[in-house]
């Protein structure tokens, strides 16, 4: 199994455990910062993994096969996130918005701060920043 498999098997595994914390809570904006928070806090306690994924992913970004999972991945947390968003709007949580494109910005913001952390030499406690982004995009949607 090459680390692109590893990858795409470790996270099947935490998109399950992640979604059970997910629904353990009942505030709509709490499950929004359970599931973006869940995947940095994953890749934070694994981050020699990690590391080393980014960097043979920036290697291997051409691979039809690394595309296709990456793909994969990106599809699932889309899907799962925008019907977080949704049940927020639903239940008055959040202002309504183009839930796609939020879920977008979001998942732009995880993944850029991670491939900062672990492809340059810039040294930033990664749960902290994603922490900070967060507290500001839901600041943000949250109904006045």
């Amino acid at each position: 199994m090459n680390i692109f498999e590893m990858f795409y098997e470790s996270f099947k595994k935490y998109f399950e455990l992640i979604l059970k914390e997910v629904e353990k809570a009942e505030d709509p904006e709490l499950q929004v910062r359970i599931f973006i928070e869940g995947f940095v806090n994953v890749i934070y306690e694994e981050r020699e993994f990690f590391r080393t994924y980014v960097e043979e992913l920036s290697r291997n970004a051409a691979n039809p096969e690394v595309k296709k999972m990456k793909t994969i991945f990106y599809d699932q947390f889309m899907e799962h996130l925008k019907k977080l968003l949704q049940q927020g709007i639903r239940a008055g949580v959040f202002v309504g918005f183009d839930t796609e494109k939020l879920a977008r910005a979001i998942y732009f913001l995880s993944i850029g701060v991670i491939f900062t952390r672990y492809a340059m030499k810039i040294d930033f406690d990664l749960k902290e920043q994603n922490a900070f982004q967060v507290d500001r995009i839901l600041e943000s949607i949250k109904s006045r």
